[in-house]
């Protein structure tokens, strides 16, 4: 009692293996695990036609019916649209969580052999996003650090989680730095959605929609509107920024040659652009902040830190200021922490003179003037030098 013969079966698993292939793009890695899970819902799909006990019909089978004639009729027809579309959506949610879990198992594959992201050449950072969108006071302005403490996420809640490991060891931070700043990502990630987006609306079009199409339906959809949503916030995020600012650092690579007439060396220099955030990761900053449980004891010090954050207004400073693009500039910058503590270096030994000649009787106060701001240069030098890039073993 076979309804599809054999050259139309096989018309239809090409059709529908051709459908798939489409849902990531060439050369990506994640394509083999969404063709195979495709293949085996398309091969579901077949059986379950070729064998005819569909495990649902859809609603087009049950409108395509007579109109029924009395009440006990109209409640059957209800109970089994009611049914159907139960189904239908249970079929869409188990395709979108198939779409999730191949997309979380060919990461925890790709996290293996995961590399820091690097910005794109002429691109901001991500810092330098946040202040031009003035996304610091925003999130000041809306209280979101105490309305964050009064749901329970104190400043330790990432801590305990074990939340700073996790995102250093799978370059997190870098990654959607890369993404958000990334010119090319909008573009890309609406090309996807739109693919996905036909495809699914395609299958949906069908005469006969069962439940394996539905999770096809599910897997192709789901993808599609995460994409589509994450495309327009991106492109709201970064348009309209520029890089203010450059966070560039001058490396020294040694190459070995060998050729006929002996070993040589060839040193060249290059820049490489080098963020805040890559700097923590590269630096393992996030795990010494864990293992050492700063963030713990900063909360038992400070009542409601993050509270006390937002009360004095130190978001909107940092922004207004452009404090943090200016750190990190620092910070990559070959001289930058010497550039700091330059003026520290010489001011210090300028309240030691004061201190040991006593002009006038006033040579401890004016020391102490100048050797205050004298010592908070060289402790921000230090600080700086503390989160610069690391020098690179390139050789």
């Amino acid at each position: 009692s076979a309804r599809l013969t054999s050259s139309s079966l096989q018309t239809s698993v090409r059709q529908q293996l051709a459908h798939c292939t489409t849902m990531a793009p060439r050369g990506s890695r994640t394509t083999p695990a969404l063709v195979g899970a495709c293949t085996l819902a398309v091969g579901c799909k077949l059986l379950t036609d070729v064998s005819s006990s569909a495990f649902v019909l859809g609603p087009q089978h049950v409108l395509s019916h007579a109109r029924p004639t009395n009440t006990l009729q109209q409640g059957k027809v209800a109970a089994s649209f009611a049914d159907a579309t139960t189904s239908n959506l249970a079929g869409v949610s188990v395709g979108a969580m198939s779409a999730l879990g191949v997309v979380v198992a060919a990461s925890r594959v790709q996290a293996r052999s995961r590399v820091a992201a690097r910005v794109v050449k002429g691109a901001p950072s991500l810092l330098q996003v946040l202040e031009q969108k003035q996304l610091l006071s925003l999130a000041e302005g809306m209280k979101l650090l105490s309305q964050a403490e009064s749901a329970g996420l104190n400043i330790q809640t990432v801590e305990q989680l074990g939340l700073l490991k996790f995102a250093e060891k799978n370059k997190l931070l870098s990654t959607v730095e890369n993404l958000v700043t990334n010119p090319q990502t909008p573009i890309l990630w609406g090309i996807g959605s739109l693919f996905l987006g036909v495809d699914a609306l395609y299958l949906a079009t069908q005469e006969q929609v069962d439940f394996f199409t539905w999770v096809l339906i599910g897997a192709l959809g789901a993808p599609a509107l995460v994409l589509a949503i994450g495309a327009l916030v991106i492109f709201s995020l970064t348009s309209g920024t520029s890089k203010l600012r450059t966070f560039s650092r001058l490396e020294t690579i040694t190459t070995f040659t060998p050729d006929g007439t002996g070993n040589m060396f060839n040193v060249t220099e290059a820049f490489r652009d080098a963020t805040l955030l890559q700097t923590l990761e590269d630096r393992g900053i996030l795990s010494f902040i864990e293992e050492n449980r700063l963030l713990t004891l900063a909360g038992s010090l400070v009542n409601k830190p993050l509270t006390l954050t937002q009360s004095l207004g130190v978001l909107s400073t940092l922004e207004g200021t452009r404090l943090l693009s200016g750190i990190e500039s620092a910070a990559a910058d070959n001289w930058g922490p010497f550039n700091i503590s330059f003026a520290g270096l010489v001011l210090v030994p300028l309240a030691l003179a004061l201190l040991l000649l006593n002009p006038f009787g006033f040579g401890l106060p004016l020391a102490l003037a100048i050797a205050a701001p004298g010592l908070l240069f060289i402790a921000v030098g230090i600080g700086v030098s503390a989160i610069s890039p690391p020098l690179p073993n390139k050789q």
